[in-house]
């Protein structure tokens, strides 16, 4: 077992758990409940991992304390430079949790973006083919 720190939390990691082939650009993760594609990017000590839909930051070292993951603020953030391709909410919409609400393209993979929780779409900040940068807000989801 792997101790890391995934979004501030301590988790325990199994690497026998699922299987992972590496591609030119991507990851294959293949698991019981199926494969699924997975982007990886390191930024210092710590990796933005996106997979089924979610941004997850990993690190070795303890986390720094912080506000607020983004998640749990419903701030739907870039992970890394990219095109939006799809937006299937507007502002105002109610969304459920795990809801797709947008999808960016980056390093040639389409990263879905769901709703963190139920809620209702407070800001959109983003269009369809609009270029975004790493870190900027997408979309806020507030609950509710």
């Amino acid at each position: 077992m792997l101790r890391r720190y995934i979004d501030g939390e301590e988790v325990e990691l199994d690497p026998n758990a699922a299987r992972v082939s590496k591609l030119t650009d991507r990851m294959i993760v293949h698991a019981e409940e199926g494969s699924y594609s997975a982007v990886a990017v390191r930024t210092g000590d710590k990796v933005h991992v996106s997979y089924k839909g979610h941004v997850y930051v990993v690190e070795s070292a303890k986390p720094r304390a912080r506000a607020g993951s983004a998640a749990g603020s419903g701030e739907l953030r870039a992970p890394m430079p990219g095109q939006i391709v799809d937006v299937l909410v507007k502002q105002g919409d109610s969304v459920t949790k795990g809801q797709k609400v947008l999808v960016l393209e980056a390093m040639k993979t389409q990263q879905p973006f769901t709703a963190p929780f139920d809620g209702k779409v407070e800001k959109l900040t983003v269009a369809m083919g609009q270029q975004v940068g790493d870190g900027e807000v997408l979309a806020v989801i507030v609950a509710g």
